[in-house]
């Protein structure tokens, strides 16, 4: 019986060809229409909470942040970094001082926040080294009035390599008087993370002059650690980390806590994303229910002359169950590849869409002796990546096959109950 069930189910799959009725074709465009977006919506915001998340923890939070209750002299912050430097699992330990700071240059101005690190972060930490991108100029902050600024307060104030900057920061006394400080830097390089939100925040100064231009309340020097892995085995770290260093001097952080409302607004984004792309997937699967409804109306009397050949009602049930499940799964694999395509090549084809738009506009305005300078971006760095890291997970993928495969077949039955009240009798009388 299985090769003549599954023959039988092939042919109904395939469908006649003569009649222009196809229901089944419907069925499987819909469900491989409504994956496309599905697919994407999921790794495209992985990867740009995971994009956006990564440049945080390793150019802004690290992974864990050592935070001092109380003042420490020189020494004893050197003997912290080497005590912690010898504990398994932290890969580097680097000291920052930071606070917020005017810079100006002429007559603009822009808030920045001035971080005071280890003149040679950019050369021992990788993870540092990766995201920071320079795009003039070099990280090179071996003199004490060097600094390296962000593409964003570059553009603002209209500065670029090897031009000086004043940075205005103040010190209050114990008597409350503030007393501002104006410093001047030599820009020795420009960089970018690929996301404008952190550009446009930071300028990095060597830490011995952030120590001496960043006294007032606001500033704060912390020790900044990397592990091995950021994901994993954290909070364990952490415990040793207090086993450590004795006494209750230090407050320590890890990047999850020090993230945690930015985490769970991405993270509910995202569900809220995925929930609206599943609500389409299952009004494209339910139009499988009408497709079935439609396939037992056209195959009546097919139906009825093999119930009169003896074949049960659980057989030939099973056959439109199976079909479903066929389209189920054609459709599945359409909408998958195609949606894994686009995510895998989302980048050029964001890339070709704002070159197309431009060209566009640009014709338009041409066409009407205008000039138009201003250039549309499909994904503004302001709110996203300039370039956004994508991978696929295959168990993903699986996932999303699997149930697409069984919410088909069980969507059809309700309408193969219909064939349980198909007479073979009424059908022989009627032809």
């Amino acid at each position: 019986m299985k090769p003549l069930l599954f023959e039988m189910t092939y042919r109904l799959f395939r469908g006649p060809r003569k009649r222009e009725s196809r229901p089944i074709i419907g069925s499987i465009a819909g469900i491989a229409l409504s994956m496309i977006p599905l697919v994407v919506v999921i790794f495209l915001s992985d990867g740009m909470i995971k994009g956006i998340t990564e440049r945080y923890i390793e150019t802004g939070t690290f992974h864990i942040q050592l935070r001092p209750y109380e003042d420490f002299l020189p020494g004893e912050w050197d003997q912290t970094i080497e005590s912690l430097s010898f504990l398994e699992g932290i890969r580097s330990v680097s000291r920052e001082h930071s606070g917020m700071g005017l810079a100006y240059a002429g007559q603009e101005q822009a808030a920045v926040n001035v971080r005071g690190i280890d003149p040679a972060l950019y050369e021992k930490d990788s993870g540092f080294r990766r995201y920071i991108e320079l795009l003039e100029g070099s990280f090179d902050l071996a003199d004490p009035f060097s600094t390296v600024i962000g593409r964003e307060t570059a553009a603002a104030l209209g500065l670029k390599s090897g031009d000086t900057i004043k940075v205005l920061t103040g010190k209050t006394l114990s008597n409350g008087k503030y007393i501002p400080r104006v410093s001047t830097f030599t820009i020795s390089g420009i960089f970018t993370t690929g996301y404008q939100d952190l550009d446009k925040m930071w300028i990095f100064i060597p830490i011995d002059t952030g120590l001496r231009i960043l006294q007032d309340s606001e500033s704060r020097t912390i020790l900044a650690l990397k592990t091995d892995d950021a994901y994993a085995g954290i909070n364990h770290l952490i415990m040793k980390i207090r086993e450590t260093l004795s006494g209750s001097r230090w407050g320590i952080y890890s990047w999850m806590s020090l993230n945690r409302s930015q985490q769970s607004n991405y993270q509910t984004t995202k569900v809220l994303l995925v929930l609206i792309m599943v609500l389409i997937v299952l009004v494209a699967v339910m139009n499988i229910a009408s497709s079935m409804i439609m396939l037992v109306m056209e195959n009546e009397q097919e139906i009825g002359i093999l119930k009169g050949m003896g074949m049960n009602n659980r057989f030939l049930s099973l056959q439109y169950v199976m079909t479903a499940g066929l389209a189920g799964a054609s459709g599945s694999i359409l909408g998958i590849s195609a949606g894994s395509l686009i995510v895998l090549r989302f980048n050029q084809i964001i890339a070709f869409m704002d070159g197309v738009i431009n060209f566009a506009i640009s014709f338009w305005y041409s066409m009407r002796g205008m000039v138009h300078t201003a250039r549309v971006s499909l994904l503004n760095s302001e709110y996203y990546l300039d370039e956004v890291s994508i991978s696929l997970d295959f168990n993903i993928l699986l996932i999303i096959f699997v149930s697409t495969l069984l919410l088909s077949m069980a969507a059809a039955l309700i309408p193969v109950r219909n064939i349980g009240k198909i007479s073979a009798l009424d059908i022989l009388r009627k032809h």
